[in-house]
């Protein structure tokens, strides 16, 4: 097998391209919706609530599901499995535009979030398993680059698609790009034969873990448009904190849990999830709360709001091109840790801007934050895999994902809190509506934002601790030595390296 001078052999940079192709569809598909939404309301004459869980559907039966899918990626076929997910995704997609009505439309979104939940939780670990350790860095980098660029290309797509056609479209343009990415996955994706222990299901803890999350997420992501006293809300929240108990009895009994607590403290894996997590949950909401910033204290119209918010994705692109250029002088922790310093100043400038009421210092916050974002992503899942045995990657790269995606969850709601707390309800209504009077904006709409802003600083302060002492922490430490052997057409690096007589590279190369 052809090898470049980076140690990858073409099937690896294969694996990616056929990978990127594929998030790109998925982050398509959650930012061209986000846009139709209006469209699809009106369409479907939906209520409050049906528009609600157009969106609320998907995120919730997507990130219930990724820890069941990442278990069950470690005992199937992982090839398989993934292209038969995105050939469900590709027809789920086709079916969207042919919903007779918002029920259907809704039960199909839920049906694509599985599929997408599969193809979310094995991207990672499918990179992992093809490149040597002397690439993967580059190989992650640009992994994680693809999801920003759906990010800018996605609002752009829906925008022209509604301008020249209808609704449908929107998931019909899932269409041809699922496809392409079916066929080469098909014919680039080599078929592997991994050397894994046997692991079970752990069906019980995965239903009570799928059971968790669902609860959790719809009790949070229900509480901007129902409040905190509502029953629904604190329910759901009372249902998720009655179900860890049962959790944990399960998994205590488990042969192979899923939630393997031993696994957790080995390898600083429970530092770099907990990373994750609140550096996650500190920086997603800010776009949100800057777009209804610029469009509301500072008068902004839609469009020049959005071409404003342009610098955090184009930071986050050229802060993950440069996690392969970093990877050949730092470990991948030390470059998630630097990450996750130049966030975190980076919504310390945010903050300031947004109080002061200054366009060109939010900019170089957006840029700053953008950036870090790039530099940890990436950096972090190398981390875990790492750090991971082979018969949890998917498990763990599953448990990464939904935590960072509850964590965004979490953290939104309670920034729209914080934000409203001390407004009138017309006043908080304008303010998440975006349509303040002109003139300048009351106090209490300024001191909102410089809490929900507040809180965001305290929470990724914490993640960016987690992180330093993750680095600190990995010091000696090597990637874990079940690394995946491969059979068949794809041979594995390090494997054809030891059978020389030549040490591999993570033996020769030890973290400073």
């Amino acid at each position: 097998m052809s090898r470049g001078r980076s140690g990858a052999s073409a099937a690896a940079w294969s694996t990616l391209f056929v990978v990127c192709i594929v998030s790109m569809l998925i982050g398509l598909n959650t930012s061209t919706v986000n846009v139709a939404l209006p469209s699809l309301t009106r369409h479907f004459d939906a209520s409050q609530v049906e528009a609600s869980w157009l969106l609320l559907s998907y995120m919730v039966a997507n990130t219930a599901c990724l820890l069941l899918f990442g278990r069950i990626s470690d005992i199937v076929n992982q090839r398989l499995l993934y292209l038969g997910a995105l050939a469900v995704f590709v027809l789920a997609s086709l079916a969207c535009g042919l919903a007779p009505s918002v029920d259907w439309l809704i039960g199909l979104r839920i049906l694509a979030a599985l599929a997408g939940a599969v193809l979310l939780g094995n991207g990672a670990t499918l990179i992992h398993a093809a490149f040597p350790r002397t690439s993967l860095g580059t190989a992650m980098g640009l992994y994680a680059a693809s999801f920003p660029v759906a990010t800018l290309a996605g609002p752009i797509a829906a925008g022209v698609v509604l301008e020249i056609a209808d609704w449908r479209w929107v998931f019909w343009l899932n269409v041809p790009i699922g496809l392409v990415g079916l066929i080469f996955g098909c014919f680039l994706l080599r078929r592997r034969r991994a050397e894994r222990p046997p692991t079970s299901l752990d069906l019980p803890g995965n239903l009570l873990v799928v059971a968790f999350i669902s609860l959790a997420t719809i009790g949070i992501s229900m509480v901007a448009e129902l409040g905190w006293a509502n029953p629904f809300v604190y329910g759901s929240l009372l249902g998720a904190a009655l179900v860890l108990p049962l959790l944990a009895l399960a998994e205590r009994r488990s042969k192979d849990p899923v939630v393997d607590m031993a696994t957790l403290r080995t390898g600083g894996i429970g530092l770099l999830l907990l990373a994750g997590f609140f550096l996650s949950a500190g920086r997603f909401p800010a776009i949100v709360l800057v777009s209804l910033f610029l469009q509301g204290p500072m008068g902004l119209r839609p469009f020049e709001a959005a071409a404003l918010l342009l610098p955090m994705p184009v930071g986050s692109i050229v802060g993950s091109l440069c996690v392969g250029w970093l990877s050949r002088r730092l470990n991948s922790r030390q470059i998630s840790s630097a990450g996750a310093v130049v966030g975190q100043l980076g919504i310390g400038v945010l903050t300031a801007a947004m109080i002061a009421g200054h366009e060109g210092v939010l900019v170089v916050g957006l840029v700053l934050m953008g950036g870090g974002t790039g530099l940890f992503i990436g950096s972090n899942a190398t981390s875990l895999l790492e750090a991971t045995q082979e018969s949890s990657l998917g498990v763990v790269n599953g448990m990464r994902l939904a935590m960072q995606s509850t964590g965004n969850v979490l953290s939104l709601a309670l920034a729209f809190t914080l934000l409203t707390v001390g407004m009138s309800t017309q006043l908080g209504q304008d303010v998440l509506q975006a349509t303040l009077p002109d003139g300048d904006p009351p106090t209490a709409v300024i001191v909102g934002f410089g809490l929900a802003m507040g809180l965001l600083c305290i929470v990724g302060l914490v993640g960016t601790v987690l992180s330093l002492m993750a680095t600190a922490r990995a010091r000696g430490l090597e990637p874990h030595p079940t690394s995946p052997t491969i059979h068949g057409d794809v041979e594995n690096p390090l494997a054809q390296q030891t059978s020389e007589g030549t040490p591999p590279d993570h033996a020769r190369r030890q973290p400073p």
